[in-house]
């Protein structure tokens, strides 16, 4: 596997584990662990940009 592909395997993965974030944040009650939930997802979000950056430079 290239590191192209890895790189993109990464961000599928980065993906779904914001999306399970986002999900966890909706089912808590407990607003302190809501809110570190969603910027938790926020953070994953920005990793998944700056794969998507370093991914282009291979084109």
């Amino acid at each position: 596997m290239d590191p192209r592909q890895k790189v993109e395997r990464c961000i599928e993965s980065f993906h779904h584990s914001a999306a399970e974030l986002r999900a966890a944040a909706r089912e808590t009650e407990n607003s302190a662990a809501r809110n570190a939930f969603i910027a938790s997802a926020q953070k994953v979000e920005e990793c998944i940009q700056q794969c998507q950056v370093a991914i282009n430079q291979f084109k």
